[in-house]
């Protein structure tokens, strides 16, 4: 048990005797008023009650169109659609996919054309035309050889040999040889074939000509790309600006460097891609709907807690408290 002394003029003025002895009754002891009055009080332990929580529980509908929920059903709808328009150029990737494959088996294995036969003049290009193989005769510029640089081969990255092949009418045709190794530092190449002299007739599989990369230089007798126009420039004669040609065969034949194999193809992973960018957009939907109906239900947030108000008698309590001597 604890015994506080209460100073009367402090706690319990004349003017209040009635409370301090209510105060005191209360307690368990009565109250003796003088200059001081001795109140014996028992300390019993406080028992928090705690509150359940109340959860509350609406209309989904009515939840549904509140400003909160209209800006997550617009979110959710624009997630939706980007997903479906990646969906779709997924689908556009597949069929470009497609047509690359159709076309290599529809002109690889062709029989081979003149080259007159199918481009008429330098500059004609039609693209169902890439694969086409292609007959040409006429002479090797071997003094105007170039080797585009990183290119990937057997052994790594090397180079690939471009040969210019001038023909009877005068017109130059890039001949691309084949890949070759490059040296210790990749700076050149490590072999140099060397073309056949005189009149020669090959046999080549068309390719179209590359982009030039903006800001890629090459040392002297070499080149970033095969840029068709960037070569005629170099050679400083009429070429075919459409297409080069991937060498098949070569009459002579001579040493040329790795030969060129039939493309393996396929679509890709671009159709799993695409259903999975489709699902996405629903999930998107789905997970809208659970977490709106679980917010509805009163389980995504409990309803606030009302607080109680403090008693006189609590106030009073508290007091008495206060001055509790240890």
């Amino acid at each position: 048990m604890l015994v506080s002394v209460l100073r009367h003029s402090w706690l319990v003025g004349p003017a209040s005797r009635g409370g301090c002895r209510r105060l005191a009754s209360r307690r368990g002891r009565s109250c003796q008023c003088g200059q001081f009055s001795i109140v014996e009080i028992r300390s019993l332990p406080r028992i928090q009650r705690s509150e359940p929580d109340e959860f509350h529980s609406v209309n989904p509908w009515r939840l549904a169109v509140t400003p909160r929920w209209w800006g997550i059903l617009g979110f959710t709808v624009v997630f939706a659609v980007a997903c479906v328009w990646l969906g779709e150029w997924q689908f556009d990737r597949r069929s470009q996919a497609q047509a690359a494959i159709a076309l290599l088996d529809a002109n690889y294995d062709q029989s081979a054309v003149d080259l007159t036969t199918i481009l008429e003049t330098p500059a004609e290009f039609d693209v169902s035309e890439k694969w086409r193989s292609v007959r040409v005769t006429g002479e090797y510029l071997s003094s105007d050889i170039i080797y585009v640089r990183t290119r990937s081969g057997p052994g790594g990255i090397g180079f690939e040999q471009l040969a210019p092949l001038q023909t009877s009418s005068g017109t130059v045709f890039v001949v691309n040889r084949g890949w070759v190794p490059a040296n210790g530092d990749n700076s050149a190449p490590a072999e140099t074939p060397a073309v056949p002299s005189g009149v020669v007739e090959i046999t080549a599989h068309l390719i179209p000509g590359e982009k030039q990369i903006a800001g890629r230089d090459a040392p002297a007798g070499q080149i970033a790309t095969i840029n068709l126009e960037t070569i005629g420039d170099r050679v400083n004669e009429d070429v075919y600006r459409g297409w080069y040609g991937r060498l098949a065969a070569e009459s002579p034949a001579s040493p040329a460097g790795a030969p060129w194999e039939k493309p393996v193809l396929d679509e890709g992973p671009h159709l799993s891609y695409a259903l999975q960018w489709y699902v996405f957009a629903l999930m998107g939907f789905f997970g809208y709907g659970w977490v709106l109906r679980k917010e509805a239900r009163g389980e995504a947030a409990p309803a606030p807690k009302v607080r109680r108000r403090r008693s006189d008698e609590d106030i009073e309590d508290a007091a008495l408290d206060a001055t509790r001597v240890q």
